[in-house]
């Protein structure tokens, strides 16, 4: 059937719809989501096996394969019967054999899966062995073979199916497996036997190498197998299977198998406790005795005398515990040497532990030391942290003081990250932020990757942590280093340890403020050794070492002097029949090419001579070539200049043309340093080979950029399920990345906050006895007044006393506790403290555990993602020829390379790698390892120099500076050796420099005839000199302690002038000179000497070594004192520099490196003949080994001369006079010259410019002057400039060059003119002479008016400037008035400009001015700057209320509490107020005179019952002249005070009582006698809303209730409607931004509807209910979480905005109970004296409240609507699975319950609402009630109810009562009456529909369209405020002129208005914006 189109989108991929399925129909029709192409037969719905639209033909085979194979799976009945189990494993096979990458990755996902039936197919093959042989082989050979495949076991991105796989597999402890593989090597052998001419013996094979296969990789994944008893057995049987399938023990499987065995039994063992043992005895005890063996030494053996001592290196930590710092104990470290004892006797596992141990010393052996001492002495001392200078010893160290862990995080990108700060370094703590912003730019300090240690004290404990930096360190807006204000700098870090107790250590010290040191170890980079380290340890845990029978060969007897050599064997690869290298790559001509075969050897002179004949290669290389291939591990070294890379590059494509007929995968190609790897990874793209990749980020070179994995990477596709789980990942570390970052935040501010709300909840749940103790309510419910009683409780702590530095005493708390719960106040304040620590620390515990459970997962998922990449890699690498990497990148990469199943690797610099780093180049496929190096060149690099090196007594026998290569080259005593093929012609150096070497070391070493061609040395009488001299070598200074810091000064200055002399010669290009020295020391100061004339060139390497040596930072110094010298030593001039770049490098890393001429400064000259490390032949050889023309070395060879090899090569100098106090020079042009130098000096004076001091006597061809210079070589001559007066003029003016001298071009006129006429006719001054040759150019400057042509505006600019362009900005003000009313601060031109379609447009410049405007319910206005009539928002200043108790503390906009203290007023004439301070006061104000005195004396002229003021006395003459009458504009002095008293006001204003009386209006508030004008009773005030708080005349400031109480009575009023306003605003307020909140939520669900339920999945079932239904309850929890904290806060504001809570009402009660307290009257004679109208609460208040509840009606509406229309979706896509319906649960209650409670709750408050007279609110009420009416209507309940249909019946007639009475209501005249009329007759039409018709979006559209009404109600804006006719306050927002008309929202009466005039009958309330 074909399928409908169109629809929701593309079905592909789709589930089939089961009710098109079933019914043939779906009531979806072209809309389902569901595919409705049914297949025609069987009872399986598959989809149609036609092809996608975006498949290609063979990807749609693929796939339909796939398919068909998963429905084999999906059947239960399968895996019990013998043909379905055979096409299952043969066809996982076939999956697994093509090549679609992305359903190889889904097989093991199926297989895994548990609702398919894949683990039942394998435990019924493994566990039914009773089939027949034949059936039972054919099943495990495809399952076997399935299991090992490498598309399984490579793939890094499904290993975690596959490990499940394997456990499935093995059963416990391997009960399954063990038999099974036993079982199936029995078959083997009885198919081998019986039928052996029915199955091929090659399927035999590659079966049985199967079983060994997943046997070995069985034992890797589950280590506890290696327990199982049987497995001996088994290995037994799977050995005596190989060996009846083969005939030949040779053949390659019985090799591989032996091999395999042989290393599972050693796990085996290893794993039972058989290899160790405790016994020391000798090794070669029982042996005859060998010459030369060493004697034997005493170890003692680790046996946990720390808890990182440990006998086996896979337990051990890398990184040094804290235990094993401050330990005593000495490491065990074992001799390299195999005669001496050891506890492992099996000799690859003791080969591999010594090595590790070995190089974990080399690199923590000397920094433990130094720790230890340091954290000692910070123990017994702890304020030696504070020291800038501490002693560690020799380890280089950078200290950071007063460090501090500030912050901890987590990144997606970085993990988890630890901010550390602590002050900058002293020598620049003092400079300006600049200078220090350079400093750490320029310094090599804090890079990515460097060792930290952070040293605290805790307990008067020293602590320590290990860090290492994270990121890369660029300046401050880098991610890993920022400075911050002051002298603070902040770095990013890693923690190297990942266990709990770190994490815990280091959030304690972000929450602690303990500060310690911070060291930095810049030699020490954990990424370069930690990888090898692990590796090693890997290797030990799986007895992996590859060849270990030629790296550890055992001791054979021999003839004295009669060395051995091993019989190496060829590659495992090669060693089948008819196996061949062809070398027809190599040959130069075209005949039949040449073979090489596994059984030649390189002693066959008949194939040597032929490849010597017929390729470029010499006769050692062919021997070399011959050897590399034919043996599996093979050596070949290469003296200096014997084409080693040449070589390497023609065995590379030797071995590329087999690599696909022996299977080798890419040719692994490993160097030390990326230089050497840089360099021959280009000589094989030079030579065509271009499918390299190099790993690793620190190559430098161009050609390998496109070449770099990462780069590669980034193009490879994922497959479908890698970028399902890199998604998935992602999201999980962005979900862990903010609860850590949520965790930390919150631990700080728990930290931070110590008040009762924190700690109430935990005290009341674990110590509820000490928390009744703070209850705030006393015994008769009165809430206790002032602060909480814990407060008051913790000001007694420890902490108030100054001792909360003092570690709290937690050693008795539970007697501490149990005294608390008697009486906690009678606690001391230390016990105090402790139990505020305790309880801080208890609760703050629950966030540290989530914070490390959060830690741990996201660090399992960056492993995951990390697996995935590394797959990408994996893929990428495994399609390449060649993969070239340094030895540490190999042991980073090693879990991608190891699935990469490389065979051969190359490695070159063999002689330069430490043994540690050579085992770990081994990967476990390798078959073939090439070895190329020279032994008797450099010796690997180690750190611990005396300790382990070679070259001392205490390091011999630990020897781990001597390399793999020479320590199987040279050999053991007693152990046979390496064969090693040795190159032996030489094409670098002049005979004259290899004779050094040759005669020395290298007996057949040949020169190359071309090496005799070499032309001699331009400028010099010698091509190879030692010039000797006496100057002594520079003593150390006390600051420097590093052995490779040597330097000599005036060897410095003579290699500078010698560098300069040959330079001179011009005929050497930059890379043609280079400068070598042994020491970094001198390496320094040549640097600085020579960087003003060269740009110097150091290599990467010495780079690092300066700064490891220390001698990095001093640069800035020794430059100075290097210019300084320079400055006051004559320097010739140099006319051109004819060399910009110049090589200078440490012999150390020089190796590999050539130059025509090498200079070499030899630094030592000493009385005592030191020579230092420059006496080994290593270095030696090196150095003398780098010159190609010419070779000259300046040093003292009298200390030299007690060297062996130095003595012999002086002597060889001296035989023909090449040694001398004197250096040679040959001057080019005058050779008879005797030119002779012995100090620096002498360049300058006999070879002033290279040649001689002779004249120059040739012409100069630019000028045809004669050459004023000194003789020189023709090239100088050439670039020589003239320095004669120039004489030439400038040909267009005739001026005379002004240029000095004439070798300089003369370039253009620049003579000054004056008074130049322009084209415009303005004449300019200055002008240069070049200028007037186009005067148009010239700009003129003059001033001008003129008009811009689009404004017309006149400006006044200069004469040059066209104001008609473009891009011309006419400068005058703007001047329009803006929305806000000022004026505009723009330019015109900023103002006005054009669209793209050349119109004008007008965009003016933002308001800078302040609003001004005034707040609606304060006296303030608002500062923001203007905001264009928007709102004001909320008045944020200090609110003024204040009386004679307390002042107000809040903030403006917040409703204060009315203070409820008695009233203060009172006098002897009118008795006391008996009202609360802040009601209008009941008593009558007293006009009598205030009878007290003054402080001088005189009578008080106030009032009676005011305060007397100070500083106001009539009497002395103060304050006369003012102003105090304003009716009759009387002076003070002129006032009768007896008359009229003056009243003073809180401004400082005052005036007499009648004028203020008047101005007050107290007549308001008072009655008074018409006749006298006395005060003679209380008036009842207005329930309006008061009028404004009345205010000084002169300033007015308002009058304030504490200074002046005669006004109380209308103040107070005044006040507290001014409270009630406030109240009612703030209110309004929260309520719209709650109202905001549920719209971006509401438009958040109808986005998210349409996936909120997904499909059903395929294989749904009635048994599967549950595991769908669980997901679809966890989607419906999160999709409303956000309802709950809208519920909440909604709540929160009804309780807070109730009667009882508003300002009045307080008050109220306040007064209630002041009247009964009155002795001499009843209840009822004090209600009728004052009317508690003045202090009822405001019904406004009262509205908010309902405001609030309708709100809360709209919350539950939108919620439970949302409810019914996802019910409604899950029953229709789920109408066959009803279990899953019935099993979904919704939060809090299912839709019908819940809204059968929220229509109940809707008629109260409806009801409600009419009888207050709130139309609006009820109406909006009714439209909620009749949306969820109809929703109930159309919606059936999940489970079945017969009385549905009655309830809903009933409901909507209900509904439609309630819309018509809410019709009527529309009619009358309310806010918003008419759009909600509008909506409730959409509501009445929509119920009138029939239930089953369908509520379109439209018509619920239009419904939520009318009922929206804005905010309502009184709004919080700063505009202003007015009544309507009857009185009722409202307000116009923000500029508060009225625009439109309205109605009244109490009483529908006509409000606003139009144009700025409000309607009549409109008055402003003025009173309620002042």
């Amino acid at each position: 059937m074909a399928s409908s189109s169109g629809g929701r989108g593309d079905r592909r991929g789709k589930q089939v719809c089961f009710s098109f399925q079933r019914q043939g129909r779906c009531k979806f029709g072209a809309k389902c989501r569901y595919s409705h192409d049914i297949v025609t037969g069987g009872d399986y719905p598959h989809r149609k096996s036609q092809q996608r639209a975006d498949e290609n033909p063979e990807q749609s085979r693929v796939r339909n394969i796939y398919r068909e194979w998963r429905h084999l799976l999906r059947d239960p009945s399968g895996p019990h019967d013998a043909s379905t189990r055979q096409k299952v494993w043969n066809g996982a096979l076939g999956i697994l054999n093509d090549s679609d990458r992305g359903w190889k990755q889904e097989l093991p996902r199926d297989l895994d899966n548990q609702d398919l039936f894949g683990l039942r197919h394998i435990q019924v093959l493994m566990e039914c062995p009773s089939q027949s042989d034949i059936k039972f082989y054919r099943a495990s050979r495809s399952f076997l073979l399935v299991l090992t495949h490498p598309s399984l076991l490579d793939t890094l991105s499904v290993d975690t199916y596959v490990g499940s796989l394997y456990n499935f597999m093995s059963g416990a402890n391997g009960v399954r497996a063990i038999p099974f593989f036993r079982h199936v090597c029995e078959t083997i052998t009885n198919i081998s036997i019986e039928a052996s001419s029915l199955i091929p013996p090659e399927d035999i094979e590659a079966t049985l190498i199967a079983v060994s296969a997943a046997l070995a990789e069985l034992l890797a994944r589950n280590p506890r197998v290696r327990f199982n008893e049987e497995l001996p057995t088994l290995l037994d049987t799977l050995e005596k299977t190989a060996s009846t399938i083969t005939d030949d023990t040779a053949s390659i499987t019985s090799q591989s198998i032996a091999s395999r065995t042989s290393r599972l039994r050693a796990t085996i063992a290893r794993a039972q406790g058989l290899l160790s043992s405790t016994s020391l005895t000798h090794p070669t005890q029982g042996r005859a005795s060998v010459s030369g063996s060493a004697y034997p030494r005493q170890i003692e053996m680790p046996c946990n005398r720390h808890d990182n001592d440990k006998e086996m290196i896979t337990d051990m930590q890398i990184f040094p515990t804290s235990e094993e710092i401050r330990s005593d104990v000495a490491d065990f470290l074992p001799f390299t040497d195999p005669e001496q004892p050891h506890y492992l006797t099996e000799k690859a596992e003791r080969h591999i532990d010594t090595y590790f141990r070995l190089l974990r010393y080399d690199i923590f052996g000397e920094l433990k030391a130094a720790l230890a001492g340091l954290i000692d002495s910070v123990t017994k001392t702890p304020a030696s942290l504070n020291n800038p200078n501490h002693n560690l010893r020799d380890v280089h160290a950078y200290s950071y003081a007063n460090a501090r862990v500030s912050d901890i995080g987590y990144s997606t990108s970085f993990g988890l990250q630890i901010h550390m700060s602590f002050s900058q370094p002293l020598p620049i703590q003092k400079k300006s932020s600049e200078t220090r912003e350079k400093w750490w730019k320029d310094s090599k300090r804090l890079q990515e990757g460097v060792l930290l240690s952070f040293v605290w004290v805790e307990n008067s404990v020293a602590q320590h942590i290990f860090l290492v930096v994270s990121g890369n360190r660029g300046g401050p807006a880098n991610d890993s280093y920022s400075t911050k204000g002051g002298n603070v700098v902040t770095i990013r870090a890693k923690p190297l340890s990942k266990d709990e107790l770190s994490n815990q250590a280091l959030v304690n010290l972000s929450l602690d403020s303990n500060t310690g040191i911070l060291l930095e170890y810049p030699r020490i980079l954990p990424a370069t050794f930690v990888p090898i380290l692990k590796n090693l340890q890997d290797m030990q845990s799986l007895n992996n070492l590859p060849f270990s029978q030629w790296i550890v060969p055992d001791q054979v007897e021999e003839p004295t002097g009669t060395p051995t050599y091993l019989n190496i064997a060829p590659p495992l690869y090669a060693r089948g029949a008819g196996f061949f290298f062809s070398l027809g790559s190599i040959l130069k001509d075209n005949a039949p090419t040449v073979l090489a075969y596994p059984s030649s050897t390189p002693d066959d002179d008949v194939l040597v001579d032929d490849l010597e004949a017929r390729t470029d290669l010499d006769r050692g290389q062919c021997r070399s070539l011959l050897a590399a291939l034919t043996r599996e591990f093979a050596f070949i070294q290469g003296p200096p200049g014997t084409g080693k890379s040449y070589l390497g590059v023609k065995l590379m494509k030797v071995l590329l043309d087999a690599k696909k007929k022996a299977k080798l995968g890419p040719i692994v190609v490993v160097c030390y340093t990326n230089h050497a790897l840089d360099q021959f990874l280009e000589h094989l793209i030079d030579t065509g080979i271009n499918k390299i990749i190099r790993i690793g980020g620190r190559s430098h070179s161009v050609a390998l950029e496109d070449h770099n994995l990462r780069k590669i990477s980034q193009s490879q596709a994922k497959t479908k399920l890698e970028g399902y789980q890199v998604r998935n990942a992602y999201e999980s570390l962005e979900k862990y990345q903010r609860t850590v970052n949520s965790l930390t935040s919150e631990l700080r501010n728990r930290q931070r906050f110590s008040d009762w709300k924190y700690f109430e909840p935990h005290l009341q749940h674990r110590y509820a006895a000490i928390a009744i103790q703070f209850n705030d309510t006393d015994e008769e419910g009165y809430t206790v007044a002032g602060r909480p009683p814990f407060e008051v409780w913790r000001e007694e702590t420890a902490s108030a006393r100054g001792l909360s530095t003092v570690a709290p005493d937690m050693s008795n708390l539970e007697t501490l506790l149990r005294k608390a719960e008697v009486d906690v106040y009678s606690l001391s304040a230390s016990e105090r403290y402790t139990l505020i620590c305790l309880w801080t620390q208890e609760l703050l515990q629950v966030p540290k555990d989530e914070l490390f459970e959060a830690i741990y997962e996201a660090e399992k998922t960056q492993s995951t993602l990390k697996m995935i990449y590394d797959e990408v890699d994996r893929r990428v690498l495994e399609d390449a020829d060649v993969i070239g990497l340094t030895t540490t990148g190999l042991a980073k990469n090693i879990t991608t390379l190891k699935h990469v199943r490389s065979k051969v690797i190359i490695c070159e610099e063999a002689g330069e790698v430490v043994e540690p780093h050579m085992l770990s180049v081994l990967l476990p496929s390798v078959e073939h390892f090439i070895q190329i190096g020279d032994h008797e060149q450099l010796r690997p690099c180690i750190n611990n120099f005396r300790e382990l090196s070679l070259e001392t007594n205490q390091g011999r026998l630990h020897a781990l500076d001597r390399s793999q290569f020479e320590r199987l080259s040279v050999g053991d005593p007693g152990r046979p050796l390496v064969p090693v093929a040795q190159l032996n012609v030489q094409r670098r150096m002049r005979p004259a420099i290899s004779k050094l070497i040759r005669e020395t070391l290298y007996d057949k070493l040949v020169d190359h005839p071309s090496t005799t061609q070499l032309p001699d040395v331009v400028g010099m009488r010698k091509n190879v000199f030692w010039f000797d001299h006496n100057n002594s070598e520079d003593g150390n200074p006390s600051e420097v302690h590093h052995q490779k810091s040597k330097a000599n000064t005036w060897e410095v200055a003579m290699v500078q002038a010698f560098v300069r002399h040959m330079v001179r010669q011009g005929v050497y290009a930059s890379s043609d000179i280079a400068v070598l020295t042994p020491y970094t020391g001198q390496l320094q100061k040549l640097r600085t000497a020579m960087q003003n004339d060269f740009e110097i060139i150091l290599s990467e390497r010495d780079q690092d070594a300066l700064a490891h040596d220390g001698l990095a930072d001093a640069e800035t110094s020794i430059t100075n004192e290097a210019n300084f010298h320079q400055q006051n030593t004559r320097r010739p001039l140099m006319r051109k520099r004819l060399s910009d770049l110049l090589r200078i490098a440490t012999v150390d890393n020089f190796q590999g490196e050539e130059a025509k001429i090498i200079i070499v400064s030899l630094v030592r000259s000493n009385k005592d003949r030191k020579v230092g490390f420059l006496k080994t032949t290593n270095r030696i050889n090196v150095l003398l080994s780098r010159a190609q023309h010419g070779m000259y070395l300046i040093g003292n060879a009298n200390t030299y001369s007690n060297v062996p090899m130095w003595e012999k090569v002086i002597e060889m100098l001296r035989a023909t006079d090449a040694i001398n106090a004197s250096l040679g020079l040959c001057c080019p042009r005058h050779p008879e010259k005797t030119l002779e130098v012995q100090s620096p000096e002498d360049f300058a004076r006999l070879s002033p410019e290279g040649g001689c001091r002779e004249a120059c006597t040739d012409r100069l061809p630019d000028c045809g002057h004669r050459c004023q210079s000194k003789c020189h070589s023709v090239a100088m001559h050439d670039v020589w400039k003239c320095e004669r007066p120039c004489e030439r003029r400038h040909p267009v003016c005739q001026h005379a060059c002004q240029k000095p001298t004439c070798g300089e071009d003369c370039g253009l006129c620049m003579v000054i003119l004056d008074s130049v006429r322009l084209p415009c006719g303005h004449r300019k001054k200055n002008v240069h002479c070049y200028w007037t040759q186009d005067i148009n150019s010239i700009q003129c400057d003059a001033v001008t008016e003129k008009v811009v042509r689009n404004c017309n505006h006149v400006v006044k600019v200069k004469c040059s400037q066209d104001v008609n362009t473009e891009h011309f900005r006419c400068p005058t003000s703007c001047g329009a008035h803006l929305a806000c009313g000022h004026t505009c601060p723009g330019t015109c031109g900023r103002c006005k400009a054009r669209d793209i379609n050349r119109g004008n447009i007008v965009r003016h410049v933002s308001c800078n001015k302040v609003c001004g405007r005034p707040f609606g319910t304060c006296s303030h206005v608002c500062r923001r700057t203007c905001h264009s009539g928007s709102d004001c928002g909320l008045c944020h200043n200090a609110c003024e209320v204040q009386c004679k108790h307390s002042r107000c503390k809040l903030e403006c906009h917040q409703a204060c509490a009315p203070c409820v203290e008695p009233c203060t007023w009172s006098c002897e004439h009118q008795s006391d107020c008996t009202m609360p301070c802040a009601a209008p006061c009941n008593r009558l104000p007293c006009d009598k005179r205030c009878t007290k005195l003054l402080s001088c004396g005189h009578q008080c002229p106030s009032l009676c019952g005011e305060g007397c003021p100070q500083g106001y006395c009539q009497a002395c003459g103060m304050k006369a002249d003012v102003r105090v009458d304003m009716l009759e504009f009387k002076e003070y002095r002129e006032i009768d005070l007896d008359n009229t008293p003056i009243v003073v006001l809180g401004c400082g204003h005052f005036f007499t009582s009648e004028t203020l009386d008047g101005l007050i209006e107290i007549n308001g508030v008072y009655e008074k006698d018409g006749r006298t004008g006395e005060i003679t009773g209380l008036k009842k005030m207005l329930t309006r809303l008061a009028t404004k708080i009345p205010a000084c005349p002169d300033c007015q400031t308002p009058i304030r209730q504490y200074a002046t109480q005669r006004y109380n009575r209308l103040i107070n009023r005044a006040v507290i409607d001014q409270m009630t306003q406030r109240f009612i605003t703030t209110s309004q307020g929260e309520l719209h931004k709650v109202n905001e909140r549920l719209v971006t939520i509401e438009t958040s669900l109808d986005t998210s509807f349409a996936s909120a339920i997904p499909p059903p999945p395929s294989w749904l079932s009635t048994e599967t209910a549950v595991r769908v239904s669980a997901p679809l309850s966890d989607t419906l929890r999160k999709r409303y979480k956000d309802f709950a904290h809208l519920f909440k806060e909604i709540r929160t504001c009804i309780g807070r905005t109730q009667e009882r809570h508003q300002p009045t009402y307080k008050l109220h009660e306040a007064t209630i109970f002041a009247m009964r307290k009155e002795k001499n009257a009843t209840l009822s004679s004090a209600l009728t004296a004052f009317s508690l109208d003045e202090t009822t609460p405001s019904p406004s208040g009262c509205k908010v409240t309902s405001s609030a509840e309708v709100l809360l009606h709209k919350v539950s509406c939108v919620l439970l609507e949302d409810k019914f229309r996802i019910l409604n979706a899950l029953k229709a896509n789920y109408s066959d699975h009803a279990t899953v319906v019935s099993a979904v649960k919704f939060p809090g209650n299912p839709p019908h319950p819940q809204a059968q409670t929220f229509l109940r709750v809707c008629n109260e408050s409806i009801k409600k609402y009419n009888n207050e007279k709130l139309p609006k609110l009820a109406v909006e009420t009714v439209l909620y009630h009749g949306r969820i009416v109809r929703a109930y209507q159309t919606s059936s309940p999940i489970v079945a109810n017969s009385t549905h249909n009655a309830k809903a019946a009933a409901y909507v007639e209900q509904s439609k009562k309630l819309l018509e009475q809410a019709q009527e209501l529309c009619r009358k005249s309310f806010q918003h009456a008419d759009s909600l009329l509008v909506a409730v007759n959409e509501s009445l039409k929509l119920l009138k529909k029939e239930w089953h018709e369908d509520v379109t979006a439209d018509e619920l559209a239009a419904i939520k369209q009318a009922m929206v009404s804005g905010r309502g109600g009184i709004a919080t804006h700063s505009g202003h405020w007015y009544y309507c006719a009857n009185g009722h306050p409202f307000a116009i927002g923000e500029c508060g002129m009225p625009m439109e008309e309205a109605t009244c929202p109490e009483c529908g009466a006509r409000i606003g208005g139009g144009d700025h005039q409000v309607v009549e009958g409109v008055t402003r309330a003025m009173e309620m914006e002042h």
